[in-house]
């Protein structure tokens, strides 16, 4: 009882979040082939006791080591070893990283009201948002670099003292440097506190010289450290990484990049995707351009200090976005927390009889969009998809099939269909593919069918279908026997448009002596 009477509304509201989050955190989203990906690689690394190898799905697609990631490989491996390997074991890790960063985001957003119940209700609205949840559960890198921006901004609001030694600003650096170990992304991040660094030193002139060196220094350093290392995995680093990015339009032009920012955000309005799921955040963007012009207002006419830094900090994850170029969705989850903190500064600004009323029915909004969303998308059906292939394949057998089937298999046993696109630039036909990698069964969707009948919309999935598709469907009918089939309206199909909109049939076959 003593413990209980210190529990604050905080308290609660953090502690409700992590318990009913647990109980769908394999159901939602669908288990998407990003997660298996990256989780394969680390329990390659785990068995192969190395942390430069590749994957083992792919012995035909490009894939070159690197550093970039190695820090959320060595979290994903530590993981691996408490709790086994599963997709529970991974979204478990975005969960935490998500409670934590609900925490750190109270503690921030009482730095921008004096209203400790605005402070709350405010962590209430982020707990609730679709896009948050759906990047606590999503087993990726972009929930842990939340919580390494929310750190690196709690330091800056509590512990930064201006006027005071480098060591502070080498601490920033260092907060900010660990998530080059997590993703690439780590620069979107990490540029809103150059943005605001740079103010500081040329506009109020808060900051020395000597403390802008300090803090981009250190961070420089770290990103060189990883760097070297992945000259160590990969002598040829530099090229591989850029051809690869190239790919992904890293390497478009920056009037290709800014004209991309507007669709981007369409994109995502509308719930435009590819394989990813995209929730519900019509709602949510309306909110935060309104918060950001009445925020942009309230500097003009208040100068508000702490709006400078919000705006700043989302001016820099924005330009961050165009830099790269890559534009994944998932990565919108930046934005999200620096306009909750816009929309509670703003509403802190105004008189209480508005501001509550106006949070409430944020709350009620959020509270339907996110329950409607949950009930529509959640799903199940990923241990049906696995209980239908482990009726015929043993988990050791050497099988071509979609990655997202990677928990079931033993590491090594899968090759991902994405490896085919590769087949003519080796000189192989499908058939010598089949025989070269001693494959035994081939899970095959309906999705192919739809890629081919479709092309070349849809080519982004797994490269261009047409070198092979007859090829292998002639070897299909006379090389293997059917031995099972079923439907899955989740796992059948990867394309989130079709995705739950039929019954779409998966086939196995056995590859005939």
């Amino acid at each position: 009882m003593r413990y209980l009477k210190k529990l604050r509304p905080i308290h609660l509201i953090i502690i409700v979040f992590f318990l009913t989050n647990v109980f769908f955190l394999t159901n939602f989203p669908f288990i998407h082939s990003d997660e298996s990906w990256l989780s394969g690689l680390s329990r390659n690394m785990l068995e192969k006791h190395d942390v430069s190898v590749t994957e083992t799905f792919f012995n035909l697609y490009p894939r070159n080591p690197h550093a970039i990631k190695l820090l959320f490989h060595l979290i994903q491996i530590v993981f691996i070893k408490l709790m086994g390997y599963g997709i529970f074991t991974f979204r478990f890790i975005s969960l935490l990283a998500g409670t934590m960063s609900l925490y750190l985001y109270y503690k921030l957003a009482k730095k921008f009201t004096n209203s400790t119940i605005l402070a709350n209700l405010t962590t209430l609205v982020m707990g609730l948002d679709i896009q948050f949840i759906y990047a606590s559960h999503f087993a990726r890198q972009e929930i842990i670099l939340v919580l390494i921006l929310f750190i690196a901004f709690y330091y800056f609001l509590y512990k930064y003292r201006y006027q005071n030694s480098i060591l502070q600003d080498i601490v920033m650096g260092m907060i900010l440097g660990t998530a080059i170990g997590i993703h690439p992304n780590s620069f979107v991040i990490a540029l809103p506190f150059i943005f605001i660094y740079t103010y500081k030193l040329l506009i109020e002139k808060k900051i020395k010289l000597h403390n802008y060196f300090a803090f981009g220094g250190t961070l420089g350093l770290i990103g060189l450290f990883f760097v070297f290392l992945s000259f160590k995995f990969d002598p040829n680093f530099i090229h591989n990484y850029f051809n690869y990015g190239g790919s992904l339009g890293v390497s478009n032009s920056i009037f290709a990049k800014i004209d991309m920012l507007d669709y981007f955000y369409q994109k995502l309005f509308y719930r435009v995707s590819g394989t990813y799921y995209i929730p519900p955040v019509k709602f949510q963007l309306i909110i935060f351009s309104l918060a950001a012009i009445l925020a942009i207002v309230q500097v003009f006419f208040r100068k508000d200090q702490k709006n400078i830094l919000l705006l700043l900090m989302l001016l820099g994850i924005n330009v961050g976005y165009v830099i790269i170029g890559r534009y994944n969705q998932t990565g919108i989850i930046f934005i999200f927390p620096i306009c909750y903190l816009l929309v509670l500064r703003t509403l802190s600004l105004v008189k209480k009889n508005y501001s509550y009323p106006i949070i409430v029915l944020i709350i009620v909004v959020l509270t339907f969009n996110t329950a409607s969303a949950l009930i529509t998308d959640s799903s199940d059906k990923y241990n049906d998809y696995i209980a239908e292939i482990a009726r015929v394949i043993d988990k050791d057998d050497r099988v071509l099939a979609n990655l997202n089937t990677e928990y079931y298999f033993a590491n090594g046993s899968l090759l991902d269909y994405r490896n085919l696109a590769y087949l003519e630039a080796n000189k192989m036909t499908f058939a010598e593919y089949i025989s070269a990698n001693s494959i035994e069964y081939i899970i095959y969707p309906e999705e192919m069918d739809f890629i081919y009948n479709h092309r070349p919309i849809w080519n982004i999935l797994y490269g261009n279908l047409y070198p092979y598709y007859q090829d292998m469907q002639s070897f299909l009918r006379n090389k293997c026997s059917l031995v099972h089939s079923f439907t899955n309206r989740i796992y059948g199909m990867r394309i989130a448009r079709y995705v739950d909109k039929q019954e779409w049939s998966i086939k196995i076959y056995r590859v005939n002596d």
